[in-house]
């Protein structure tokens, strides 16, 4: 048995270096001063980690701090975007979408591709179609360090297990490890609308919101007009995601009708996504059940403010201002309350970017509190070169 001072040892060791890229990947570049300053680490152990984190090509020098005093300049560091890739994939419909992201978090492209395989050939219809990718763009630097799948229906992420998904006529689906197959790199998945609302609380427009409520809802063709659907709900509760007990959190369908809220015409999805745009009195019956299931929702977890998202590009303030005022005026009276309704900052894309930012998350998580010896960044030592076909 492994001595308990040298495993205590060995886990503050992996997570100093698991605190130090957190950090770095938040704020951006820093010197090792400020790196020491905002970890409470010795100026000692961040020269040791950082050494030790440049010569595995996780992060690099990229400037130095304008001079102050008589001192030396001190130099910047960031994360090594050239380290490797992650992809993310979101699952809507008839339609999926994809989002490439370097390991620094920076987008190196987006693509939507048609979607019509069955559930025992969708690993190979995304492989097939990041392959397309690379072919067109080129391989981006460094190794695949991840994918993330976004997933309409109930996910245990832990597992990687779809436990029921309605799109995909699927129960107990081990699509994390089928995928992990045929990419030969990690794989997290979950359900869509969880990776979405990850995308908003990182990097869109609930970023720095401690309790959210994401709400999911895309339109499809139905003739010559569109259909208005709610497809779920996701709770971000105390800065983080909440599945529940059986990861079924947010699956709201009880309060949603199986039909459509309404349709809309064309020429009023172009007026929904105009931020000056009309708000047409036609539309009013599709917000009014809209607003409905929010105020259930939103009386029963009190957020503070609702993200509406999916393909249905909400951008209109007025329909916006409709459905804020509307939601507040009929939810239980509490003082100083006032939930405010926003736009998701993604649309069609928040799920593979979610998606993206869960793989990139697994790949810099510097190795498991529990394995022993600590093998910091797994993902990433174990990374291998993306060859198409």
């Amino acid at each position: 048995m492994r001595p308990l001072i040298k495993a205590n040892q060995l886990s503050a060791a992996v997570n100093n270096r698991r605190l130090i890229v957190q950090l770095l990947r938040q704020e951006g570049a820093m010197s090792r001063r400020q790196l020491a300053a905002r970890t409470g680490l010795q100026s000692s152990t961040v020269t040791y980690i950082v050494r030790d984190l440049t010569e595995q090509g996780i992060i690099r020098a990229v400037g130095k701090l304008p001079k102050a005093g008589a001192g030396k300049r001190q130099v910047l560091l960031e994360i090594n975007p050239e380290l490797g890739w992650v992809a993310g994939v979101g699952l809507e419909g008839d339609w999926a979408s994809l989002v490439f992201l370097d390991a620094a978090g920076g987008v190196i492209d987006r693509d939507r591709f048609a979607l019509r395989e069955p559930a025992d050939l969708l690993p190979w219809a995304i492989r097939t179609r990041v392959d397309n990718w690379v072919t067109r763009h080129g391989r981006p630097a460094g190794k695949l360090l991840g994918v993330g799948v976004g997933v309409p229906g109930i996910v245990d992420p832990g597992q990687g297990m779809v436990l029921r998904s309605t799109r995909f006529k699927a129960q107990d689906w081990p699509l994390a490890k089928l995928m992990q197959q045929v990419f030969e790199a990690p794989v997290e998945i979950d359900n869509d609308s969880n990776f979405a609302a990850l995308a908003e609380a990182r990097l869109g427009s609930a970023a720095g919101v401690s309790n959210f409520l994401y709400f999911l809802m895309n339109v499809s063709e139905e003739g010559k007009a569109y259909a208005v659907h709610g497809l779920g709900s996701s709770l971000f509760l105390d800065s983080k995601l909440y599945r529940g007990s059986h990861y079924s959190a947010g699956e709201i369908d009880t309060l949603i009708e199986k039909a459509p809220y309404g349709t809309v015409a064309a020429e009023h999805l172009l007026l929904i996504a105009r931020p000056e745009g009309e708000l047409p009195r036609e539309l009013e019956p599709v917000l009014e059940r809209i607003v409905d299931t929010l105020v259930a929702v939103v009386d029963l977890v009190d957020p503070a403010v609702v993200l509406l998202g999916g393909n249905l590009c909400v951008s209109n303030r007025r329909m916006l201002r409709f459905i804020e005022e509307e939601m507040n005026r009929r939810v239980v009276r509490v003082p100083g309350r006032q939930v405010a309704v926003r736009s998701s900052a993604f649309i069609d894309y928040g799920v593979s970017m979610g998606a993206a930012v869960a793989a990139l998350d697994a790949a810099l998580h510097a190795g498991s509190d529990e394995a022993f010896p600590a093998e910091a960044f797994p993902a990433i030592l174990n990374a291998q070169p993306y060859s198409p076909g």
